[in-house]
This record gives structure tokens, sequence and C-alpha cells, in this order.
């Protein structure tokens, strides 16, 4: 008996600390966003961040990617399919305006940051595309207080797997639609958004932060941040990089199973926002 109960508790032990990822993988945890953020701030005094983000250099060429067939699969899966790279840059070819760039302000104190107004983020598995809906926009990019919870779905009768890598380290398997299920995301950073189900083309990204300063470019490449406390600042322009760094196969089937990209583009300026003040910047990619 002696011997049995050992061995059961070498189990137990092994077993805890598996867990259900691997460990050395995850970010630490931190604490959830404190109750002092945006309690000193000063809507009175506040400024604002406006600017452009235009392109440098040649318009790249992006060309799609390409979903080879499965010999093993059912019929509709005999054929080669072409996905649009989810990270190609959208660039206006006259004005070189880059549309879609997020901007983001680096260094500020939560506290004396305007309270969090921007809308829940629910991401939608549709399409075989991931859909980051955020009020009226529907992309592949989403802002997250530090701590809130995001809903993810299905909207498809087919089988997803949401992997979170970054920021934050989960699977969730979505075998059937409209069974969406919630996920709070504790740390601040960026998490990226694959398939683990063999969509290697699918991509989402969420930022996670305790203030609200993130927006996105309009078509014109325009961007403005609003109620902005006075200070001195880094304005942060990211794209992902849309160029491939390695791709993973299935070892029996030979097709792309997981595709890697290369580290995202981002272009930083230092700023100073006065008191009732407007700063404005142009940031060029990449």
């Amino acid at each position: 008996m002696h011997g049995r109960g050992l061995k059961g508790a070498a189990i137990l032990l092994v077993a805890g600390a598996l867990g259900c990822g691997d460990a050395r993988t995850q970010p630490p945890a931190e604490p959830a966003p404190s109750p002092e953020a945006g309690s000193l701030f000063d809507p009175a005094n506040a400024g604002a961040v406006e600017g452009r983000v235009l392109w440098a250099g040649e318009v790249p060429s992006v060309p799609p990617l390409i979903e080879r067939p499965n010999i093993a699969g059912p019929v509709f899966d005999k054929e080669s399919v072409a996905w649009p790279n989810p990270n190609a840059p959208v660039i206006d070819a006259t004005t070189r305006a880059v549309q879609g760039a997020v901007v983001f302000l680096r260094g500020v104190d939560p506290r004396r940051a305007r309270p969090w107004d921007l809308p829940a983020v629910r991401v939608v598995q549709q399409g075989k595309q991931f859909h980051v809906r955020q009020g009226d926009c529907d992309g592949a990019v989403g802002f997250v207080r530090r701590g809130d919870g995001v809903e993810m779905v299905s909207a498809d009768p087919v089988f997803y797997s949401l992997h979170a890598g970054g920021a934050a380290f989960f699977t969730l398997a979505f075998p059937d639609p409209d069974r969406p299920r919630t996920r709070r995301l504790a740390n601040r950073g960026l998490v990226e958004l694959t398939s683990a189900a063999g969509h290697f083309w699918m991509r989402g990204y969420l930022f996670v932060d305790d203030h609200p300063y993130y927006v996105r470019s309009d078509a014109e490449g325009r961007f403005r941040l609003t109620n902005v406390p006075p200070g001195h600042y880094e304005v942060v322009c990211w794209r992902p990089d849309w160029r491939e760094e390695r791709h993973e196969r299935d070892p029996e089937s030979s097709l792309v199973t997981r595709l890697f990209f290369r580290p995202p583009l981002e272009s930083a300026r230092p700023i100073q926002v006065l008191p009732k003040g407007t700063a404005a910047v142009e940031l060029t990619m990449p």
C-alpha cells in the first residue's frame, strides 16, 4: 500500500507540473488593472496627438498564400486554394498613405490617462479567417484593457482551434458553431492569434494595455488620439510583417500546418503634448 501511495502521489505531482501547457512558454502573470487607473485624469488640461502614416520606398507586391490539396481528404480538399495574405499592407499607390496601421502611445501613466472607453472585442472565426470585431471595426486587430475578457466564437460548421501566443498562451477548440468561449487577458503586450487546426493563413492581433491610447490609421493614413494628458511620450506606429520567416509541415501529409512571419514593422517618434495642445507627427514605414 505504501509503495502504491507513493506512486500515485508522484503521478499527481507530474500532472500538476505539466498543467494544460508548457509553463516555460507562458508569460509571467501580472496583477489586474489598478483601481486607480484614470483617477488622476484631468480633462480640462488634456491635449491630442494627430498625424499621418506614410509608406517609404517601393510599394510591395504581396502574393497570396497557397493551401495545397490534401490527397487524403474529402472531395472539397482536392484543389489548391489561394488565401490573401492577412498581413499585406494597404497602401495608396499615389499618396503612399498606409491604412490600418496601429498607432499608440508609449510611456503613459495609467493613473493620468483617460478612463478606458474602447468597445469590447469579439473574435469570430468565419470563412476560415479571423474577424476581430470592436465597435464598427471588423479587421485583424483589436485593443483590450488588461484584465478584461475577450469573447471568441466559431460561425461555421467546421472545426476551428484558436491558439494565442505572446502576452497570452492558450489554445481553445471550437468543434461547433455559435458556442462562444471567453478568456481573460491578464498581461500587457501583444497577443497573436493563429489556427491550431491547420489553417496556417489565419491571423489576428490583440493589444492588451492599461490605457486606451490606441487607434488605426484611416484610408488617408490619418489618425488622432484625444484626451491625452500633458507630458512626454513616444508615438509608435505598428504593422505586422507579411514576409514568411519559416513554416512547419505535417510529417505525414507534408502539408503546411503553421506559418511564421518576420517580426512586425515598427516606427517610433518622441513627442510632447502641451496642456490643451495638439502634437502633430508624421510617421513613415517600414
